[in-house]
């Protein structure tokens, strides 16, 4: 990490990260489906940013930039023992990935009342290099609608037909939002019972659609989600009551493949959201 503090009140910096993912070993039935191991991923990770503040400290502002060359990418694949049938999920490097993104978070005291909190963030994702399973059965059906390796068989020395795995060059990481934001308003004011103040607050939050899987065709759909809360604290005692998802918002919270066990059909399981809720939460802190 290297950074220049230009004022007391700006800093500037740049930095460099390696890491690794380990890999490991699959279940039993990967590992009869010929997928028996997966090997590590590897990301080396660069960011460059800013952090700021402003206003006699009424306004916080950070920035950042960052760049993620992502090598072995781990991501699940169903597989299928062609002999006995069973399947499983397993794990397998899918390939190499790039991903751009910017961040911004902006917490301001807008007044002695008031305080504005938001925070936004774009992630822009690409396979750069690899193949799926799955990617190849979707060329193959393309064609002709029939699963008969029109273009190509995996492997040509085993009997039976295997469709020729598909590039995933060019495709977005699944379950990766391109677009995050949050933002929040707040209200505090003193009572006039000793040191406690009432406070009110909202937020909405967005989440742009996220895709299933690689082949970036099923997807969650874009959610947009209101929340509400409004209570009593001093420096000792806190007492919420809060509203979450207000508007009913129905999209997914997250959307997996997988394949049917003896059809091997591939399919997806979704993780519905929950509906609008109330809650309390009091703390004490001695």
């Amino acid at each position: 990490t290297v950074d220049w503090r230009v004022t007391d009140d700006n800093l500037l910096y740049a930095l460099y990260a390696l890491g690794t993912k380990p890999g490991g070993f699959n279940s039993t039935v990967a590992i009869e489906a010929g997928v028996p191991t997966f090997d590590e991923e590897e990301v080396d990770s660069f960011e460059i940013g800013s952090k700021n503040v402003f206003a006699n400290g009424s306004v916080i502002a950070n920035y950042a930039a960052f760049y993620n060359d992502v090598s072995g990418y781990q991501l699940t694949q169903n597989v299928q023992n062609r002999e006995t049938g069973n399947t499983s999920s397993a794990t397998v490097n899918a390939g190499d990935a790039d991903i751009y993104g910017l961040e911004a978070e902006i917490m301001a005291q807008l007044t002695e009342n008031w305080r504005l909190t938001f925070n936004y963030a774009w992630a822009d994702t690409e396979f750069t290099d690899g193949v799926d399973q799955n990617q190849g059965v979707l060329n193959d059906v393309a064609d002709n609608g029939f699963v008969d390796c029109s273009t190509g068989d995996q492997f040509p020395d085993v009997p039976g037909c295997t469709s020729a795995y598909g590039s995933i060059v060019g495709k977005s990481i699944p379950r990766v939002a391109e677009h995050q934001a949050f933002a929040d308003l707040e209200w505090r004011v003193p009572m006039n019972q000793g040191d406690w103040e009432f406070f009110a607050g909202a937020n909405y939050v967005y989440e742009s659609s996220k895709y299933a899987q690689v082949h970036n065709l099923a997807e969650t759909g874009d959610t947009s989600l209101i929340n509400a809360r409004v209570g009593v604290a001093n420096d000792t005692y806190s007492i919420q009551l809060y509203g979450r998802n207000l508007t009913g918002e129905d999209t997914p919270f997250n959307v997996l493949r997988y394949a049917e066990p003896e059809s091997f059909r591939r399919n997806f399981a979704i993780s519905p959201r929950r509906d609008t809720f109330f809650g309390l939460i009091a703390t004490a802190n001695w």
